[in-house]
Formats: C-alpha cells, structure tokens, sequence
C-alpha cells in the first residue's frame, strides 16, 4: 500500500489560529502545530489517518505565501481509498462551514517513475 492524502484547497479568510480553532471543532480533536522553516503546520492524528493543515503564510519571505491553506487528509490504509471516506470528510467540512474548493487524491510520496 502506497500512502496516499486527499488534499483539500480551503477558501478560509481568516488567520491560521483562526482555522486551527474551526478544524479543532470540526474534527473534535486538538491539532499540534509546529514551525516548519517558516510555515506554520498543524496536525492531528487519528487511528489509520491524519489530518494536516497549512499555513498560507510563509515568514521567510512574501513571495513564498501562498493563496490558500491546505488540509491533507493522509491515509495508512488503501481501505480509506474510496468515495465513501473522501465524503465524510467532505460532510465534516461542510456542516462546519469550512469552505474549500477542490480536493485531489494523491500517492504519498509521489512516484518518480
């Protein structure tokens, strides 16, 4: 089983101890956030997967910001592959108002061949 994320662009206007905040009681758990050269990333984990937030801001410099956060969803299982998982994600975002506009699955790390 290769790792795979479902990557979801948030359309959020508000700071990122805001969104923490959102996704904190969206997904009833605390996320740890730490500071990866520059960008804020927030985590948290569940039983087979993991929840990953981050930051659109980059402190090291502006032209390295980005438009959007980003929340990965990374899986442990091939058995969170599927339409149903990709929809309870989908819904939790949803009935908390956490607004995004696109999701992608992808394989984690990402093949070189």
């Amino acid at each position: 089983m290769k790792r795979r994320w479902l990557r979801f662009v948030l359309l959020e206007d508000c700071s990122f101890a805001d969104l923490l905040i959102k996704l904190s009681i969206a997904f009833n758990q605390q996320f740890l956030m730490r500071d990866d050269k520059g960008r804020y990333i927030a985590e948290t984990d569940f039983d087979n997967y993991k929840v990953i937030v981050v930051d659109k801001v980059d402190r090291l410099s502006e032209i390295l910001c980005d438009d959007n956060y980003t929340l990965d969803v990374v899986i442990d299982s091939d058995g969170y592959f599927n339409a149903s998982f990709e929809g309870m994600i989908k819904n939790i975002l949803s009935k908390h108002a956490i607004k995004w506009e696109r999701s992608i699955w992808a394989p984690y790390p990402l093949s070189t061949h």
